[in-house]
């Protein structure tokens, strides 16, 4: 969000303003997911040609992995079963040096389609999973 970690104490009216907005929509999310988990569903990008992008999603999904990557690491782990979890989502990322986060995909046409139309059909159904292992906590937008 670009703010201070000291916002609620020291941050002006828009910080505090920003941190609310963020915090409400969090609460939302994690609501949903923790009540009615069938009812998530991710907002992905639309493409100018109409399609799915899923990638800025998954980005920022990489991104919030970053900022507590001890959190995650235990699910970055290629021996824990439930990486595979991660799988539809970081196929879409990209490391800060512009390399996919899972290495180069396997070239031809079957990849392609199944990444372009296929992957990401399964966000919606391991993010209520990823959140049991990844306790997320409600955030006091006051």
């Amino acid at each position: 969000m670009g703010l201070r970690r000291d916002v609620l104490a020291k941050g002006s009216a828009t910080d505090h303003a920003v941190f609310a907005s963020v915090a409400r929509i969090h609460n939302r999310i994690n609501e949903t997911l923790f009540d009615r988990p069938q009812d998530y569903a991710p907002r992905f990008a639309t493409k100018p040609s109409g399609g799915i992008d899923p990638r800025p999603w998954c980005q920022g999904f990489y991104a919030a992995i970053n900022f507590n990557i001890k959190k995650w690491k235990s699910l970055l782990d290629l021996n824990n079963p439930n990486h595979g979890l991660l799988l539809p989502i970081l196929i879409y990322c990209v490391d800060k040096k512009g390399r996919p986060v899972l290495g180069k995909p396997r070239p031809g046409p079957e990849t392609a389609r199944f990444i372009e139309h296929e992957a990401y059909k399964d966000i919606a159904l391991v993010i209520p999973a990823l959140r049991e292992p990844h306790y997320v906590t409600h955030y006091d937008p006051q």
